[in-house]
């Protein structure tokens, strides 16, 4: 248990350190507001769109039983996402906290650490396999998540779907996922101008994250009571990985796809969303909170969870 841990830790410690020095940068007054909007801008519009068609485009096509594990996996998170909606409504959350939850408690940070512990801990070919994760993060819950953004910020519900379907981190998946099947590639000059874009997406959003948690906010609906934070917390970091582990155990999806996607669940909360939530200026504060909390439980969740599979395999 204490190896993993420190396994996931160092996986993690290199995020908190971006965070950090984002804090730093506001502490010392070398970022304004301005500027780090104008940081999420670029992770928005092309840091995260690059890093997406780059990671997708590798993924290659399921086959059946995989499909139908990945169709688990979006119903669980799908699940997952329409609970906090419920709860949000039952206990009178505003319709930001609602959407912003939801969005937070479904999508995990499958790619950048996800993967990366998979391998670690459950070998090559679970996360080789898992992989496919990825491509239901950013086509369907993104998506998912976007238009109740749209919705909670007054658009209608066409206007929210639209919204969705042509905002850049899905487009840049559905472009992806498109060449992961068809086979085809970019021209060269194409693909090695995304890679240089792809290092840069994660990093910055970071930045941007702890720069948005040190400015202060007057603003209220930037500062959102604690309920909607802790509920998507324990969502995405309990509800989501027990419910992936059931739902795809219930198809024929191979036993090491069933390991990776339930690993993958158990990541903290994507740093997009922070990113999504600020560009449609939505539970922005309570997105960043939730980052921020998610990944620092994730260092004792995470574990655990990885330990529990580990048993499961041997």
């Amino acid at each position: 248990m204490i190896e993993l841990a420190f396994g996931v830790l160092s996986r993690v410690l290199p995020f908190f350190l971006l965070v950090g020095a984002g804090v730093a940068l506001v502490r010392l007054r070398l970022l304004d507001q301005p500027m780090v909007s104008g940081l999420s801008a670029y992770v928005f519009w092309i840091g995260f769109p690059a890093l997406l068609i780059q990671s997708l485009s590798r993924i290659g096509t399921p086959g059946a039983a995989l499909a139908w594990g990945l169709a688990a996996y979006a119903g669980a998170a799908l699940l997952v996402m329409a609970g906090l909606l419920v709860l949000g409504l039952a206990l009178g959350w505003t319709k930001e906290e609602r959407a912003g939850a939801a969005l937070a408690g479904g999508l995990g940070n499958s790619a950048f650490l996800g993967l990366p512990v998979a391998v670690a801990i459950l070998g090559p070919e679970a996360a080789r396999l898992a992989a496919g994760v990825v491509a239901v993060d950013f086509v369907v819950i993104a998506a998912t998540g976007i238009a109740l953004l749209g919705w909670a910020a007054g658009r209608s519900i066409p206007g929210s779907a639209w919204r969705a379907l042509s905002n850049p981190i899905v487009v840049a998946s559905l472009i992806g996922v498109g060449l992961a099947i068809t086979g085809l590639t970019l021209p060269a000059v194409l693909d090695r101008a995304l890679a240089a874009a792809a290092v840069s997406g994660s990093p910055v959003a970071l930045v941007a994250l702890g720069a948005a948690l040190a400015l202060p906010s007057a603003d209220p609906k930037l500062a959102p009571q604690s309920g909607p934070v802790l509920a998507a917390a324990l969502a995405k970091l309990l509800a989501l990985p027990v419910l992936t582990w059931l739902a795809v155990g219930m198809t024929d999806a191979p036993t090491a796809f069933r390991l990776g996607a339930t690993l993958l669940a158990a990541t903290p909360t994507a740093v997009n969303v922070f990113i999504q939530t600020r560009a449609l200026d939505v539970f922005a504060r309570g997105a960043a909170r939730t980052v921020a909390l998610t990944t620092a439980l994730a260092v004792v969740s995470l574990s655990i969870v990885a330990m529990l599979l580990t048993w499961g395999v041997s």
